[in-house]
């Protein structure tokens, strides 16, 4: 796979509600936001900026607590995440914007298109959390006071790539770079603490709070809207999207085979194509 890392000169910086957030910037025309998933930074993109960019103007940054952006001591809710995307647009003079979400991500691409729609183009989830009230037990277990902070608190190369790898359906593909960089940023201070906040503000240990969960609100997602998700996604089955595209209005859904959680990377030509075909094209396909 080619490298991950991106050059220090694309980095650049922005105060948003009085936070760092890093992000880079490439490419002209209509305006398209990649969102990560949980844990994850600018550089999960790398195999895609540049393909999108040949089309779209495309904006790509860490979330606050993520990467190298800003780790502040606040709670790290939907509302707050919400806000900060919608902030983020405005700071940047960005009026309108299609947003691609992975995982954690796409939940807020969702919330987004219900709360704001008239600022969001089109939607593209991208094997996305809200759409079930399932959840793995290893995320409802660190929710416990104590438990949680015994949980993530080594941070070992052997750990962090036995985690990347359950993402992956071909294990193979995970190098030591996106080893090294998971390693980096999780060594970072406030990371952890950043990301046990994340957790609790969005679950318990019975499962995900009524909030995160937004199967009975699909129904108000008026936005154009692409669901692509890996056949054998072991952390959000495919099922879950498949049940969601019944219920979005305007949604269409391509399942990617012998893929696991991240289509992005594992399969990123196929995944590339899909997103730019239904961002240039002006309506989705009937279902």
């Amino acid at each position: 796979m080619p490298p991950l890392m991106l050059r220090d000169t694309d980095n650049r910086y922005i105060a948003v509600d009085g936070i760092p957030i890093r992000y880079i910037v490439k490419g002209a025309g209509s305006p398209v936001m990649l969102l990560h998933g949980f844990g994850e930074f600018v550089e999960s993109w790398a195999f895609n900026i540049e393909p999108l960019s040949k089309h779209f103007q495309v904006y790509a940054m860490d979330l606050p607590g993520h990467g190298l952006s800003g780790k502040p001591k606040v709670d790290y809710s939907l509302p707050f995440a919400m806000k900060l995307a919608s902030d983020f647009m405005q700071a940047l003079g960005i009026d309108r914007a299609s947003l691609v979400g992975h995982s954690m991500g796409g939940i807020i691409c969702l919330s987004a298109a219900i709360s704001f729609p008239e600022r969001v183009e089109k939607i593209v989830l991208v094997d996305s959390g809200g759409l079930s009230r399932e959840m793995p037990v290893q995320y409802r277990l660190v929710t416990i006071p104590i438990l949680g902070e015994i949980v993530i608190a080594p941070t070992i190369k052997p750990g962090l790539r036995a985690g990347i790898k359950k993402a992956f359906y071909n294990p193979g593909l995970v190098n030591e770079e996106m080893v090294n960089i998971d390693y980096q940023y999780m060594k970072m201070p406030g990371t952890k603490r950043a990301l046990l906040n994340i957790i609790r503000h969005s679950a318990s240990l019975t499962g995900p709070y009524p909030e995160v969960v937004l199967t009975d609100k699909l129904h108000l997602v008026k936005t154009p809207t692409l669901l692509i998700h890996g056949a054998e996604d072991r952390v959000i089955p495919v099922e879950y999207a498949r049940n969601a595209c019944k219920l979005l209005p305007r949604a269409r859904l391509e399942v990617f085979p012998k893929c696991g959680h991240v289509p992005h990377i594992e399969k990123a030509s196929e995944f590339n194509e899909a997103v730019i075909t239904f961002l240039k094209s002006d309506q989705p396909r009937q279902k």
